[in-house]
């Protein structure tokens, strides 16, 4: 099931890959280096960053290894198919963003794949990894993924082979020539978008595309085709509490 949901929408959360209580205690060791900012954990008014940065030197510390546990590694090694790839010596980069504006949206600005945009789709040419140390509700922070756009992704540039060389920006620009990628990456009214983005699913070219949220438990995990569009974290964070995640891409040639 777990392949066959990567296969089809290009992502699948693996619940409780490695529990809650070791995101809890990665959560510590995060907010103990904010505090050396003036960020509090329980002063929400010293949360005036929407996304803290230079936190990556906390990526060697033990505490975040827990993230490859068994069940984590067990899930990458279904959606690779039998790749070979090497285990990270960390999880990678530190998302955090702290709860900010007042009008949830469908962003259409900063959407785009990492890795090679003419890899393969099956087996994939490369998986993001997130791994979530928080509770992320709807419009709580959450990724915007294309579920779906995978497959669009690759169909696209058999349809429409690039010329030899072509690089990344190239290649991101063809894309948008797409017309549902076109109108996705053009503003418009916030609840049109939402409606026909967000709330329902669309068939384009046999392929059904939906915008959804990264939302997850503390300790789930979140893997993404490298042919997945995704537009990080929207500008609006409506929750409580502030989202943190891990990003690791492992991208061919790398594995």
């Amino acid at each position: 099931m777990l392949l066959q949901h990567f296969q089809e929408y290009g992502w699948v959360r693996v619940p409780s890959a490695f529990g809650s209580d070791a995101a809890a205690a990665m959560c510590d060791v995060i907010w103990a280096t904010l505090a050396e900012s003036g960020i509090q954990r329980n002063d929400p008014s010293t949360w005036t960053t929407a996304r803290p940065e230079h936190l990556q030197h906390l990526k060697s510390d033990p505490v975040f290894q827990a993230i490859g546990s068994e069940r984590t590694l067990s899930a990458i090694d279904e959606v690779m198919e039998g790749q070979l790839w090497e285990r990270p010596l960390d999880w990678g980069a530190f998302f955090l963003q702290f709860p900010a504006g007042r009008e949830w949206d469908v962003p259409s600005r900063g959407w785009h794949l990492d890795g090679n945009y003419l890899g393969s789709l099956s087996p994939a040419c490369g998986v993001k990894v997130h791994a979530m140390l928080t509770e992320v509700n709807p419009r709580c922070g959450g990724v915007n993924i294309l579920s779906g756009s995978h497959r669009l992704v690759h169909k696209w540039f058999q349809d429409h082979p690039p010329a030899p060389g072509a690089r990344s920006a190239q290649l991101r620009k063809s894309l948008e020539l797409h017309p549902y990628l076109r109108d996705l990456c053009t503003p418009g009214d916030p609840a049109a978008r939402i409606a026909r983005f967000h709330e329902l699913m669309e068939e384009v070219d046999g392929i059904p595309l939906q915008v959804i949220e990264n939302t997850a438990s503390a300790g789930d995990v979140i893997l993404m085709h490298s042919l997945v569009f995704h537009a990080g974290a929207p500008a609006a964070h409506l929750g409580a509490q502030p989202r943190f995640l891990l990003n690791k891409d492992l991208i061919q040639p790398y594995w």
